[in-house]
């Protein structure tokens, strides 16, 4: 690929010290970061030249807990049951509609500047498919559950160990295919789904597979309280203390969510050394996470892969948790960066932190010599950002998708001048609405009260 230098930006390294050069360059060459600073000078003219005037230079985003569920919007937001909707609707994917969503997604996750993105999919394989040609970095894992899923949507859990077997042989699959394809970009993991989804035996086999070839494990957990109280009923535990008895809690281990564990379960995760994928929960206890020295990523999980927004959420949600955690002292506390977290600390969770948690912090999630050249450029010629004092507040506070102009993934460009350079975003665009509606059409039509909720929400008042 040659060399391509970006010069004249201002560039937040996002490295362990905080270095920002107000303006400064950064050289790449082939895939990899060789300079970067304010006195940038190739011992030869670069291929290609980037000038960033009027632009910050960021590692691109690392989104560390993720699904492929975009594709219910419009009525999970409406009719929205994690456990009534969201996990029925699964169901009803099936592996050939990635010809058409796959290509979507990536755009969506491209768009917004996920220049690494770990990924939970049942049917991963036509996903990967779609990230080797779109050429952006993922981490995949296939969904593994065995619950009957129509049941489940009456509180009743049944274990199918075939449905369980089914989906362990295609995470086994999945990684001995994609495993380093696409030059390296993509990478799997082992990913059980919760432990009211999976039974112990199909964790142990997952801990026994990662073990085996070296990965690391997900999984959803204390994500919501029907998962508590199942398993509660079936092994008297919390479930951070079921996975800590079974041998899977430990430090190649991150669980998504944790919104209803204890304090006991904080501090088994603590010693363990697990990392906490933290998402849409924005009122959960982040900073006390930080304070105690956890592992955190951040991840978009299911609905809108805006990490931009994701920020935002928690800048309001852990304002709200201080206000109502300490009363007026505690609303007192939320203008400090004591009680609610700093723009800049949260963009060093969305990249470095994340690439931190996920173990990859040795290749990505900043920008600094040696490391791969996974590169967003935020244009700040737009008057809702500019003039600022402070470009890394502006972005984090009112930047959008919209403002990253380029997105580079190792040293190649998938996004410029603000337009995908590797995937037809109308053709991936219409033909995903298409295949949406089929599906949603299906669900329907075996759910005709879910059906008649959806439209009773979308009438006016």
């Amino acid at each position: 690929m040659g060399e391509t230098l970006i010069e004249n930006a201002y560039i937040a390294t996002m490295d362990k010290d905080g270095t920002v050069y107000r303006e400064g360059g950064i050289l790449i060459e082939d895939d990899r970061i060789t300079e970067i600073g304010p006195d940038v000078r190739p011992p030869r003219s670069p291929e290609h030249v980037i000038d960033a005037r009027h632009m910050v230079a960021l590692p691109g985003f690392v989104n560390a807990h993720s699904h492929l569920q975009q594709y219910f919007r419009g009525v999970y937001e409406l009719i929205g049951d994690f456990y009534k909707v969201n996990l029925p609707l699964e169901g009803y994917r099936r592996p050939e509609d990635m010809e058409w969503l796959g290509p979507a997604s990536c755009a969506e996750f491209i768009h917004a500047g996920c220049t690494t993105a770990m990924v939970i999919y049942t049917y991963p394989h036509g996903f990967a498919e779609s990230v080797a040609q779109a050429g952006f970095r993922a981490i995949l894992g296939a969904d593994i559950e065995e619950v009957d899923l129509v049941r489940l949507m009456d509180g009743a859990y049944h274990y199918l160990p075939e449905k369980g077997e089914a989906a362990y042989k295609r995470a086994v699959d999945l990684h001995r295919k994609w495993e380093g394809e696409a030059e390296g970009r993509i990478t799997t993991i082992v990913a059980p789904k919760a432990a009211d989804l999976a039974l112990p035996e199909t964790y142990l086999k997952c801990k026994d597979l990662a073990e085996e070839h070296g990965l690391r494990m997900t999984t959803h957990l204390s994500q919501s309280w029907r998962e508590v109280t199942q398993v509660q009923r079936l092994y008297g535990k919390t479930p951070p203390q079921h996975l800590q008895d079974l041998g899977v809690l430990n430090n190649r281990l991150t669980g998504a969510h944790c919104t209803y564990a204890t304090e006991q379960d904080l501090k088994l995760i603590t010693r363990a050394g697990m990392g906490i994928l933290h998402c849409r929960a924005v009122t959960n206890p982040l900073l006390r996470w930080l304070d105690t020295g956890i592992p955190v990523g951040l991840g978009t999980d299911d609905y809108f892969h805006d990490m931009l927004q994701l920020l935002r959420q928690n800048l309001r949600g852990q304002r709200t948790r201080a206000r109502l955690a300490g009363g007026s002292e505690g609303m007192l506390a939320s203008n400090s960066l004591t009680a609610r977290p700093s723009p800049r600390r949260l963009l060093e969770l969305a990249t470095r932190g994340g690439a931190e948690t996920l173990g990859i912090a040795d290749k990505v999630g900043s920008l600094e010599p040696g490391k791969k050249a996974d590169v967003i450029l935020v244009d700040m010629l737009n008057p809702l950002l500019t003039p600022t004092m402070d470009p890394l507040t502006s972005i984090v506070l009112y930047g959008t998708s919209d403002d990253i102009s380029t997105v580079m993934v190792d040293g190649k460009t998938l996004k410029q001048d603000k337009r995908l350079t590797t995937i037809n975003q109308r053709e991936a665009l219409t033909g995903a609405q298409g295949r949406v509606e089929e599906i949603i059409e299906r669900f329907f039509a075996d759910h005709p009260d879910q059906r008649e909720n959806w439209e009773k929400r979308t009438r006016k008042n």
